[in-house]
């Protein structure tokens, strides 16, 4: 097994354990129980664009809501210099994909979103297309 097939998996798995972990457990102000550490701004459409604000990511990555330990699609950067925003089934220069099962999304199925920025903070949105 190649060391870049290796990187890739070891990413994956943690991509999945960080997307699982993305719950409501932290209650914010307003008493909804957010969690997220910053905002996540989804377009709409079947490969939305996800943008955020504070710099770079490590990571974006997509799960079904029904299945949150699956990542759907999703793309890291090593360096992590993955800038906003990023198309959802587009994977730019330097990035790797960390997941491709949904390349396109399927319209009325809830998804989370979530970002993992270079300050190692996560963010995270969850939306119907």
């Amino acid at each position: 097994m190649g060391a870049r097939v290796i990187a890739r998996r070891g990413l994956a798995l943690v991509l999945v354990a960080g997307a699982a972990g993305c719950g409501s457990d932290a209650t914010s102000p307003d008493g909804q129980g957010s969690g997220s550490a910053f905002d996540v701004t989804v377009t709409g459409g079947v490969t939305p664009t996800y943008s955020w604000p504070g710099g770079t990511a490590h990571s974006v990555s997509v799960v079904r809501v029904s299945a949150p330990g699956t990542i759907v699609w999703g793309v890291a950067h090593l360096q992590q210099a993955l800038p906003s925003p990023v198309t959802h089934g587009v994977v730019s220069g330097g990035a790797l994909p960390t997941m491709t099962t949904e390349t396109r999304l399927t319209a009325g199925v809830r998804y989370r979103v979530s970002v993992t920025r270079q300050d190692t903070r996560t963010g995270w949105t969850e939306f119907t297309p």
